[in-house]
Formats: C-alpha cells, sequence, structure tokens
C-alpha cells in the first residue's frame, strides 16, 4: 500500500538507479536478511521448509566511469548467510539427512567477494503513487563447477547448474513511509554439504527479505558475534579488490577437506 499522503502525488517522478550510487558513492553499507529455505525432493510433490536463514551484507557502491554508458553503478559486497532450524531458529553446524541418514558439516554461506556493476536505468513513479515495484527474474544456467570429478560424485546433483534467482525492490519517492522491504528469492539445486548424491532431482527455494541498517552493530546479533570472534574482515568492505567473485559452491570446494574433516563453518578468516 502506498503512503498515505498520496494527494501530494500530483505528478509523474522520475529518477534513475545510479542516484543511489552517487548519494552513497564510497559509504560503508550493511543489510540485514533472512527467510525461509524449502525443499521439493520430486518434480511432483510439495514443497516443505527445511531451514530458516539469517545473513548480512557490508557493502560499497561506487559510480565509474564507463566509455559505453558514461556512468555506471559498482557495487562491492562481502556476504555471510546462516542456516538455521526453522523451528529454534539455531544455528546449524551439522545436519541428518532423511534421505541418506548420514550427518554430515553445515557449510554456511561465506562469500568473501561479490562485485559488478550496474548500468544506467530510469524509473517513473506516476503521479498517485509514492512508490512502485521492479522485479528483475535472472536464469541460471551453467556446467556445474563440481561435475567430471568422481571425488565429488555424492556433492554434485548434476552436469549442469539450473536456477533463477528473483530480484523485487520498491523504488520510492524521496521521504515516502511505508516501503515494503526488498526482497531475495532463488530456486536451485541443492547445496553440495547435504551430499544427497549425483543426480538427485531434489530443488530448493529460497524466500528472503532484505532491510538496510544504519551500522554494523545493528545487523543480528549472531552475525556480528560471528563476524567478531571468528571473520573480522566481513565488517568492511575493500573499495576495491582484484579477486573473482565467491560462490557457495566454490566456497564448498575450496574447502572441501575441512568438510571432510567435520569443520565448523564457517571458518575462519582474517585476511
Amino acid at each position: 500500500m502506498n503512503d498515505i499522503s498520496t494527494s501530494n502525488y500530483l505528478d509523474d517522478y522520475e529518477l534513475n538507479n545510479l542516484d543511489f550510487y552517487r548519494k552513497n558513492h564510497g559509504l560503508q553499507l550493511y543489510y540485514n536478511w533472512s527467510g525461509e529455505i524449502w525443499w521439493q525432493e520430486k518434480p511432483d510433490q510439495p514443497r516443505k521448509k527445511l531451514f530458516s536463514i539469517i545473513g548480512m551484507n557490508a557493502t560499497k557502491v561506487f559510480i565509474k566511469p564507463s566509455s559505453e554508458y558514461g556512468e555506471v553503478g559498482y557495487r562491492i559486497n562481502r556476504e555471510l548467510g546462516l542456516f538455521c532450524d526453522p523451528i529454534t531458529q539455531e544455528i546449524l553446524h551439522f545436519w541428518k539427512s532423511p534421505k541418506t541418514d548420514q550427518v554430515v558439516p553445515v557449510v554456511h554461506i561465506a562469500n568473501r567477494i561479490v562485485q559488478g556493476s550496474v548500468t544506467p536505468k530510469k524509473y517513473v513513479i506516476p503521479k498517485g503513487k509514492g512508490y512502485i515495484t521492479s522485479i528483475i527474474e535472472i536464469p541460471l544456467e551453467y556446467p556445474h563447477p563440481l561435475a567430471g570429478d568422481s571425488k565429488y560424485a555424492d556433492y554434485c546433483p548434476g552436469e549442469k547448474f539450473q536456477g533463477v534467482e528473483y530480484f523485487s525492490s520498491n523504488i520510492s519517492r524521496p521521504h515516502v513511509s511505508n516501503v515494503p522491504p526488498a526482497e531475495w528469492a532463488r530456486d536451485c539445486p541443492w547445496m553440495p554439504w547435504m551430499k544427497l548424491g549425483y543426480g538427485n532431482p531434489t530443488k530448493l527455494r529460497f524466500e528472503t527479505t532484505i532491510s538496510r541498517v544504519d551500522s554494523f552493530e545493528q545487523l543480528n546479533p549472531r552475525l556480528v558475534k560471528l563476524v567478531k570472534e571468528k571473520l573480522p574482515i566481513y565488517e568492511f568492505t575493500p573499495i576495491e579488490s582484484d579477486e573473482p567473485n565467491m560462490t557457495s559452491i566454490q566456497y564448498f570446494k575450496k574447502s572441501f577437506e575441512f568438510y571432510l574433516q567435520g569443520n565448523v563453518f564457517p571458518l575462519e578468516e582474517r585476511c
């Protein structure tokens, strides 16, 4: 529902997505996100709630020159996500698969660098409305990073990774209240640490909401504690990085020996 004072919105309002990058150029930003993860064991079966999840992003944004567009937005993130029991909300460090009856370590999301550019786009909020909703759907299909190596056979759902990501954000006029939070959803195969066996058809559905907070201390207290004790580099984002983007699958592959040893994740990172 739009802001109550819609009578003040007598004209269309135009804005550019790069306005956010200009306003916050070089600043340290923080985002909380949380939600639920559902699984569907076979295409003809209903989804069941599997986990809750809590997460954070430490983000910096920049305006950068572009030969094609004049200017682009650029975003650098450090991202953490912790899988939790859907009933007790306790952080899970080990999980017993109802399919295999095995106990495996839970490899939480720890993407130390995720970065990329955003091209300019204009939005028009029509008169009478305080905000509009933008929904972006991104199909994902590429060779699965664990395919082709026999040691990962139990941890790989197939030759290809196939999924879809959905980003829903609400673009508002200045000073509009009661704007709904942004949302992120993802349809994808099961996570490698779940060890469900090659070719297992199980699919996951992530559904989360995202909110910006003013400081690191306002993030979920469990994430603040984890960062301070084990992952101090996740409190701040670098202004630039030549590291490749990290993904959950690449993190699992990189940490595979620690996983086999039964370590508690995420692993300590201090540099």
